[in-house]
């Protein structure tokens, strides 16, 4: 201890006559004392204990209340979420259906009207290619008659000559 307190002038000799001034008397009563105080905080500390686990007790009791009736509340949510979505899909599943039906309708429409104006289209080519063979024909008729001319005239052109 005097080394701490060498620094202060006159401590070690306070503290010196403190020691002399502590009877058993005055230590039994400090023990006492101090006996009294940690009884006290002993006690402090149960109670402050008991307080706590009834205090976690009602909070635990009221959460679990809580988070049941949450977990009711989102299930009905839920469910009913799921109803409408049902509902919806349902619907939109009709209106795809219908709607995909006037388009094969309109499809059918466009593609008999398609295959008719096919087939007339068909019907004019071979008009025309009968056209061209009936033209082939005429010309082959003519140029035919125009080489006999010809040679009946180179013929006779011979004839008159010699």
């Amino acid at each position: 201890m005097a080394r701490h307190t060498a620094h202060l002038p006159g401590y070690g000799a306070i503290m010196e006559a403190m020691r002399e001034a502590w009877t058993d008397e005055r230590l039994d009563d400090l023990a006492h004392r101090m006996d009294d105080g940690f009884k006290r905080v002993d006690g402090d500390l149960r109670e402050l204990r008991t307080e706590m686990k009834a205090e976690f007790g009602s909070v635990r009791g009221e959460m679990k209340t809580e988070f049941s009736s949450l977990r009711g509340e989102m299930k009905t949510g839920f469910s009913s979420l799921r109803t409408e979505m049902k509902a919806e899909f349902g619907s939109v599943r009709g209106e795809m259906k219908t709607e995909f039906g006037s388009v094969r309708g309109e499809m059918k429409t466009e593609f008999s009207s398609l295959r008719g104006e096919i087939g007339s289209v068909r019907g004019e080519i071979g008009s025309v290619r009968g056209e061209i063979s009936a033209l082939h024909r005429a010309m082959l008729q003519v140029g035919g008659g125009m080489i006999a001319t010809f040679a009946i005239g180179f013929a006779g052109l011979i004839a008159t000559q010699l």
